[in-house]
């Protein structure tokens, strides 16, 4: 409670805002949400926001659901210069967050960090999911959630964790017992059951057709644009290969090349990986498991003839570079 009276007091008489990552999953949105709800306890009120678009179906289905009120960014008033602005699910630096008029003051997020950041108040542990941390503020504080918010949360848990087979925490477990008690079970069912549409199904024999074997590395493109969300559920999806540990999936976009990336080996943090894959190119982070990268669309120019096999040769290349054993990757396509 000393901790979380820390950020009450940092809020306390001024606007607030909470900002997810752009284009916002469910873990994002379940976070602000909560954290929106939590503040509202003790009298504080505030502006959950967003920049990018609500791309998946799930996380519409999420906002008309739960009753979340996120509005995006472009659409927020002027923001005062005395605001408090609180980061869930993402960090300064982090690549993923539009920069908004004011300095991020708190942050509250469950990635690697990979550039430090100073905040007035910070809360940055290693936990399967961010909601799983918001939640654990509710049961700190001995405040019950309501039901559209212990839904919001545990569906973010879940989703964060692939149904808790996934980087999952004692955190994560533990805030699942809590949660369940007060949330709206046959809601939660239904969402879970509904993740993609007849549509989404192209991107999947879009990346089938095109998956590239190397050793226990698999690499896809999807020869259309396609959301973030989408992208991460293919890369998820081609780990279900027998003959695949890693996963890279990549669609080409208007702003540039989206990856998703996964590892089930603990030699390769997926976040390490692509952030030194793509150094010279774009960005990338995330967790040990999965992490996402983007090349920025006025760098593809810089990528030859060929941009395909640059793509593999640079992740490939960054194995070697990380000390992995040569073994594990042989350079033969299947």
């Amino acid at each position: 409670m000393e901790k979380i009276r820390e950020l009450l007091e940092l809020c306390e008489g001024h606007p607030v805002y909470i900002q997810a990552h752009n284009f916002p999953d469910p873990d994002a949105l379940a976070s602000g949400h909560g954290m929106q709800q939590f503040l509202k306890q003790f009298g504080i009120s505030s502006v959950f926001c967003y920049d990018g678009l609500l791309d998946k179906r799930a996380c519409k289905k999420m906002v008309e659901n739960f009753h979340i009120q996120a509005v995006l960014v472009k659409e927020m008033p002027k923001m005062e210069e005395d605001a408090v602005l609180i980061c869930v699910d993402s960090q300064k630096n982090a690549g993923n967050v539009s920069v908004l008029p004011v300095e991020i003051s708190a942050c509250i997020d469950h990635h690697p960090t990979f550039v430090p950041a100073k905040y007035k108040y910070s809360d940055l542990r290693k936990s399967g999911s961010c909601a799983a941390i918001i939640a654990e503020y509710f049961q700190r504080a001995g405040i019950e959630p309501d039901n559209d918010t212990a839904s919001a949360l545990l569906y973010g848990i879940k989703i964060d964790t692939r149904q808790f087979s996934r980087g999952v925490t004692e955190l994560d477990i533990d805030m699942f017992r809590f949660l369940k008690q007060f949330c709206n079970e046959e809601r939660l069912s239904r969402l879970i059951s509904n993740t993609i549409t007849y549509t989404d199904l192209k991107a999947y024999v879009s990346a089938l057709e095109n998956v590239r074997i190397y050793g226990m590395a698999g690499f896809a493109e999807i020869e259309f644009p396609c959301s973030d969300d989408l992208i991460a559920m293919i890369a998820d999806f081609l780990l279900s290969l027998d003959e695949l540990d890693l996963t890279v999936v990549y669609s080409r976009r208007e702003d540039g090349i989206k990856f998703s990336v996964r590892s089930q080996l603990s030699e390769v943090h997926a976040g390490c990986w692509v952030k030194e894959a793509l150094h010279n190119l774009g960005t990338g982070g995330g967790h040990e498991y999965m992490a996402g990268g983007m090349i920025p669309v006025e760098k593809i120019a810089n990528m030859g003839q060929y941009p395909d096999e640059m793509i593999r040769d640079c992740f490939l290349s960054a194995l070697i570079d990380m000390h992995v054993e040569q073994q594990l990757f042989r350079q033969n396509e299947k």
